[in-house]
């Protein structure tokens, strides 16, 4: 990289920052220490940036300074001090970080009466119920990764405008700004909808961005509402497009803006699971004539009776009053019960198989 012309890069951004905040921010002093943990940031992880995501050191350098200068001291220094580019990135971004939740099936609120054009009402991101009510989606959560990152790759998305995002059947995403894996997400088939954490970074005017399918209509709701220079996060569901190999959900932005998305889970059509089974068996001696009424041991917690049955080993040794299951007051149980029609000695068995739904 050129050190000089970022470390110019560097200046200007301080006498900016000066001129628009006055004199209360004037000291010489901080402008330095702030000068310099720039030029640490930008300087240690430009190559990374370069070899990472194929975007010039410099030019990344020149677009992340005047964001730099803008912000708060202390997350600049948690920056400049990471030890990783993950860490360096998540400093900066402190200030928008929600503590994830499980979202809403329902996915946004009717805009608010009175509210100005440029802000919709955010959407909804606390869920009453998981899965679709017409395909019974199931939620699986993943470590949070990163998807979106319009710092690293692309450049802000300009005013009014709108960018499509691949989220399903990537390998990696780094091509859009984000890891250089598939976040255990990219790798599992058609996916109905994703859970991102959004978070726009150093807006221009006060707006809102709105995260939706791509190739799907504009919706009313925001996704996340901002001010100018703002670092603001909201988690969103955004239903993608699986119609097509193409780009899976579209972002548009009232102003222009950074946009960084976080992935932390997705709903995926349930797979066929087969029963987990087991059984009991019970094993008893019968005198000649004698009556039994045995008992066939219960299933093991969380399992149900699925059937039963009785035998001796010889034909015909048995008169059966209750061979397996029978109802008792709303109960399935599973019983023995007859008498020994031989002058013997004849051994009774029962079992009974107990199945559940894996994991329930």
């Amino acid at each position: 990289m050129n050190r000089s012309s970022i470390a110019l890069g560097i200046l200007i951004g301080c006498a900016v920052l000066a001129g628009s905040v006055g004199a209360a921010s004037g000291d010489s002093r901080e402008q330095q220490r702030r000068s310099d943990l720039v030029l640490r940031i930008v300087e240690k992880w430009g190559e990374h940036v370069e070899g990472a995501y194929a975007r010039p050191a410099e030019a990344w350098s020149k677009d992340m300074v005047p964001l730099l200068m803008r912000t708060p001291m202390a997350s600049l220094q948690r920056a400049a001090d990471a030890r990783t580019f993950e860490e360096m990135n998540d400093a900066l971004l402190a200030k928008a970080a929600p503590v994830p939740e499980m979202p809403r099936a329902d996915l946004a609120r009717p805009r608010v009466s009175g509210s100005s054009a440029a802000q919709p009402a955010e959407a909804d991101a606390t869920p009453q119920a998981i899965g679709d009510a017409s395909r019974d989606l199931v939620y699986v959560p993943v470590t949070p990764c990163r998807v979106i990152d319009t710092r690293l790759a692309g450049g802000p998305i300009p005013a009014g405008g709108t960018r499509d995002f691949d989220i399903a059947a990537a390998t990696d995403y780094t091509a859009q700004g984000g890891a250089a894996t598939n976040c255990n997400v990219g790798n599992v088939g058609t996916i109905g909808s994703a859970v991102i954490n959004f978070t726009v970074v150093t807006p221009s005017i006060a707006g809102f961005i709105t995260a939706y399918e791509a190739g799907g209509t504009l919706p009313l709701a925001a996704t996340v509402n901002y001010v100018a220079g703002d670092i603001r996060g909201n988690l969103a569901i955004v239903p993608l497009d699986s119609s097509s190999a193409g780009a899976d959900i579209s972002v548009y932005t009232f102003a222009q803006t950074h946009v960084v998305g976080d992935i932390v889970g997705y709903f995926i059509a349930p797979q066929a699971t087969g029963l987990d089974c087991t059984a009991t068996f019970v094993t008893q001696n019968v005198a000649a004539n004698g009556v039994f009424d045995i008992a066939i041991p219960a299933c093991p917690v969380s399992y149900a009776v699925t059937g039963a049955g009785c035998r001796t080993p010889g034909f015909n040794e048995a008169n059966w009053a209750i061979n397996g299951l029978y109802l008792n007051n709303g109960s399935m149980l599973a019983f023995c019960s007859g008498q020994n029609t031989t002058a013997g000695v004849i051994t009774v068995e029962g079992t009974a198989q107990c199945c559940r739904v894996p994991g329930r």
